[in-house]
């Protein structure tokens, strides 16, 4: 019985794909058929076939190209931002390389002792009165020590932690130091005031004064090393009725571009 099985199995496979494959031997014969006619109606239905698939592939082609197209796009977009951010990654280190060369020069040429800092957070106002640096009483910082950059004095350390510390900018209107014209040693105090900015008060209505004239620290500060660069004279007012004038500064610092300051930790000159 088992044998009998065996050789009926290959018989019954046969018989259910017949069908199937006496259709697609007829396809086989009709389309041989068909292409190796030369009777007109034969050539007129080949052509269509032959131009319908014709059109077909174009159209097939159309859209690969446009599907091509998308793909170049999208990897040129991302080239070019990659190159954007590389770029804009360059130009700031070189910027922050500039601006260390810099603050070594100054450091190399001054006499005070220094600590260099990095403002971490600022104050989102416009006009910012306080900044934060990163380092505080454990690097040896203390409360009134005086920050300063290549371009002038920055303000003073109000407050430290041990990693961090609270500096009080010169436009803080609680903040003052006592500065004089460079040129014709007159003497005066600086301050900010809301309504016109960094001033320099209490100076003489006898006083000659010119615009661009430099403000530096005085000698008679408590706090401040003499000499620390202030301002320029921007603008000199003066009220009849007042025996002293008001002279409007503009900061040698930029404060909305602070990032690299340096602490005075100490007056006195380094040892060579």
């Amino acid at each position: 019985m088992l044998n009998k099985d065996l050789l009926e199995r290959p018989n019954l496979w046969f018989i259910s794909i017949r069908e199937y494959f006496t259709l697609i031997v007829a396809i086989l014969v009709s389309l041989y058929a068909l292409f190796n006619n030369d009777r007109p109606q034969i050539d007129a239905i080949r052509a269509f076939c032959l131009g319908s698939y014709a059109g077909l592939q174009k159209q097939f082609s159309a859209v690969r190209r446009i599907f091509d197209v998308q793909r170049e796009n999208t990897a040129l977009r991302r080239r070019a931002t990659q190159m954007m951010l590389e770029n804009s990654r360059l130009r700031e280190a070189l910027l922050q390389n500039y601006r260390l060369r810099e603050m070594l020069d100054y450091r190399a040429s001054t006499p005070w002792n220094f600590r260099a800092a990095r403002v971490i957070t600022k104050e989102r106002d416009q006009t910012p009165v306080s900044v934060t640096i990163d380092v505080g009483s454990q690097h040896g910082m203390r409360p009134n020590m005086p920050l300063v950059t290549p371009e002038g004095l920055v303000g003073k350390i109000y407050k430290t932690f041990p990693q961090t510390s609270i500096v009080q900018l010169m436009l803080d209107r609680n903040f003052n130091v006592s500065a004089r014209i460079q040129g014709n040693r007159v003497y005066g105090i600086v301050n900010w005031s809301a309504s016109s900015g960094l001033e320099l008060t209490s100076v003489p209505r006898t006083a000659v004064l010119q615009l661009r004239d430099a403000v530096v620290t005085s000698d008679s500060s408590a706090l401040f090393p003499p000499g620390l660069r202030v301002g320029l004279v921007k603008k000199i007012s003066q009220d009849k009725t007042s025996l002293f004038k008001t002279i409007i500064l503009q900061p040698d610092v930029d404060f909305s571009r602070l990032e690299e300051v340096f602490v005075i930790t100490s007056p006195a000159p380094r040892t060579p």
